[in-house]
């Protein structure tokens, strides 16, 4: 077993001159925060459904380098219970987010009654409330009570631009942006590192079966099966 000095993580081969010297690396503590709805929607667009049964850790983890540590991931999003197979569909998915460590932070979606003045005809919509406001606090107050080193944010919704202005302007904070694909465009002003790719996004689904202790806690859904 490995013994690190207090305050070293690890140790790290350093080619120098044709020997190697072992270089100590800190630990940098990382912690994740994922907008599903706009997650979701972005890899809608791709119009490749298989795409949707991502492994959110592991995709998270590909971003980082050997002295990042990833101690936790957390997922925002909300049900559409009104939408029995889509609601389905997403339990799945959350149970497997569930079942590989993902912490999952749910809130809902609130009806609107909405009129034509013209026709005098009457609808309900559907808008997803408090997602963004609880991922921003979440954000801040894990970085004022110092539970990272560096956040990776992944989202292009401008509400959460002041939550990253005030994680960059904190000492000892880093913030890892990541824009979810076709979205750069969208939200410059959150000033995006990394964009996803399709490309990526493909070298980190879930197997077909998810288990935890043996049991199978979560089944791809049919309509997220790979193309043959």
């Amino acid at each position: 077993m490995a013994i690190h000095p207090p305050g070293i993580s690890r140790w790290i081969a350093a080619p120098l001159a044709g020997l190697f010297l072992f270089v100590a690396m800190e630990t940098v503590r990382t912690i994740a925060y994922i907008d599903g709805f706009n997650l979701y929607h972005a890899i809608d667009t791709l119009n490749q459904p298989h795409l949707k049964w991502v492994d959110l850790k592991s995709l998270v983890a590909s971003f980082l380098r050997d002295e990042q540590e990833l101690v936790a991931v957390n997922y925002y999003s909300a049900y559409a219970t009104w939408r029995p197979r889509e609601f389905a569909r997403h339990r799945q998915f959350t149970a497997a987010l569930v079942a590989s460590g993902v912490s999952i932070h749910m809130s809902d979606f609130m009806t609107r009654s909405r009129s034509c003045f013209q026709c005098g005809a009457t609808w309900d919509t559907h808008e997803e409330k408090q997602t963004d406001v609880r991922m921003a606090v979440d954000i801040v107050s894990d970085a004022l009570e110092d539970r990272f080193d560096m956040a990776v944010v992944i989202t292009a919704d401008s509400d959460l631009r002041p939550a990253a202005a005030k994680i960059r302007a904190i000492d000892g904070k880093r913030l890892l942006m990541v824009a979810p694909p076709g979205r750069f465009s969208r939200a410059r002003d959150l000033r995006h590192n990394i964009v996803i790719t399709r490309g990526r996004i493909a070298r980190h689904l879930f197997s077909q079966q998810v288990t935890k202790d043996g049991q199978v806690v979560a089944t791809r859904p049919p309509e997220y099966d790979p193309p043959q």
